[in-house]
């Protein structure tokens, strides 16, 4: 279950396959409902939920030469996270998505080239604790949206979800694909769900984004700075 900016290291054996085969990667069909961003591209879009083919391949050659093979017995390991690093530990920062008048938001405010706000500033060296909460109380005349949420210059462990009672049914569905683990700089929020990511800043000071990765989203205000400070 992958969100547009989302990614994942896939290791395929195509040695399984004879030559001449054609496998494909698809994107299978999902209830897209929740979300209408192909009504808002114009007639040719592909309906939301319809399923797709992303990558088309052809396996040349036969079956001379080639062997199976394994993927190594042990990748490398990750220490669990600690949310308890964070400085913000007791007091994480909210992020509602929001939309109001046709514009979409994050904490209610729209995209300043050149600023952030003193909530959005952090130190540099330090871990925070965030919260994207997408509770649908802004949804486009009531229908609630997922959104794709992507921080550039850091990347992010998800430290805890949740999900309204109203969408449990949903995010029930969804949850079973949700790719948590490891290190992310993108993570779905659907309906209803609160998604804590603790996040290290531990590179660069300066200015950067973070943003709603479905582009209608973010060409429409959800997109803000956050400054990294020494």
């Amino acid at each position: 279950m992958l969100a547009p900016a989302e990614r994942i290291d896939l290791w395929v054996d195509f040695a399984r396959w004879p030559g001449g085969s054609e496998p494909s990667l698809q994107s299978l069909a999902f209830d897209g409902a929740m979300n209408m961003g192909g009504m808002m591209m114009g007639r040719g879009s592909l309906p939301d939920g319809a399923p797709f083919q992303v990558l088309a391949l052809r396996v040349e050659g036969g079956s001379q030469g080639s062997h199976e093979a394994a993927p190594p017995a042990r990748l490398s390991g990750m220490a669990p996270s600690d949310p308890g690093v964070a400085v913000n530990f007791d007091r994480p920062k909210i992020f509602e998505l929001t939309m109001g008048m046709m514009a979409w938001g994050i904490n209610g405010q729209s995209f300043e080239m050149l600023e952030a706000s003193p909530y959005e500033t952090v130190k540099l060296g330090t871990h925070e604790l965030w919260e994207f909460r997408n509770d649908a109380t802004s949804g486009m005349m009531g229908m609630a949206m997922p959104h794709s949420m992507h921080v550039h210059g850091v990347q992010f462990r998800v430290v805890e979800r949740s999900v309204s009672g109203r969408f449990a049914r949903d995010d029930e569905r969804a949850k079973a694909g949700f790719v948590d683990e490891g290190w992310k700089d993108t993570v779905l929020v659907m309906p209803g769900e609160r998604v804590r990511i603790l996040v290290r800043f531990a590179d660069y000071p300066g200015l950067f984004l973070y943003h709603c990765h479905m582009l209608e989203h973010e060409d429409g205000g959800m997109m803000r700075n956050y400054r990294v400070r020494t």
